[in-house]
């Protein structure tokens, strides 16, 4: 493993552009399919937009939105900086501030295997992930807690990032391109150890800052 590994995946939480939600990324219409292709072409359309409009780089809410495009010296300060990253075990980070315990799920939430294994440096959990589906809805959701710099690589327009509070913790919030969650709804919590993020396709922004909020 390498560096990359540990922090691609802040990729795929803003963006949305792994392989595993595309697989999952289904538009429920209660079978109607003839409603899928204006569906489509307005999700298309929303996508242009999207692409178009200026992106949110700097700081908000203490936390570090940034962009590598052009400046991979502004990429996050990896906990992972003197050693070689190495897989280990979930159960690794039981009892630690790491460990993700869920609170809240939305019904028929079923738990998958991640995208991206737990991450040890030189003794240290660096990152660790679990992820989610609801196949009746098309939707999925993941969970991720790093260790290191309170920053995110993003790429959501400036219009969609807002500053909060979730569960008395600093957070930044990205709103979906639509209220359902198409564009993916991202909660950004900082952390003692670094940052929790709950990023989800399929879900309104209000359900993800719940899962967010039930975290222990």
């Amino acid at each position: 493993m390498t560096k990359r590994l540990v922090l691609g995946v802040f990729l795929a939480v803003v963006v949305g552009v792994g392989s595993f939600f595309v697989a999952y990324q289904l538009w429920p219409n209660g079978g109607q399919t003839e409603a899928q292709p204006d569906i489509m072409a307005e999700r298309d359309r929303l996508t242009q937009e999207e692409a178009a409009k200026p992106r949110f780089e700097g700081v908000m809410n203490g936390i570090r939105l940034y962009s590598t495009d052009g400046d991979p010296a502004a990429e996050r300060k990896s906990a992972c900086t003197d050693a070689n990253p190495e897989g280990i075990a979930m159960s690794a980070v039981v009892g630690t501030p790491m460990e993700i315990i869920v609170t809240y799920l939305p019904p028929g939430a079923e738990e998958v295997a991640p995208m991206w294994p737990t991450v040890a440096c030189g003794g240290t959990v660096a990152s660790v992930e679990r992820d989610w589906v609801i196949r009746d809805r098309g939707s999925n959701f993941l969970i991720i807690r790093y260790q290191g710099e309170e920053a995110i690589d993003s790429s959501a327009s400036a219009d969609r990032v807002s500053a909060a509070t979730v569960g008395g913790k600093r957070a930044v919030l990205v709103k979906p391109l639509t209220p359902d969650g198409f564009g993916r709804s991202t909660v950004i919590v900082a952390e003692d150890f670094g940052l929790t993020i709950v990023s989800a396709s399929g879900l309104s922004l209000e359900e993800t800052i719940k899962i967010a909020e039930g975290l222990k």
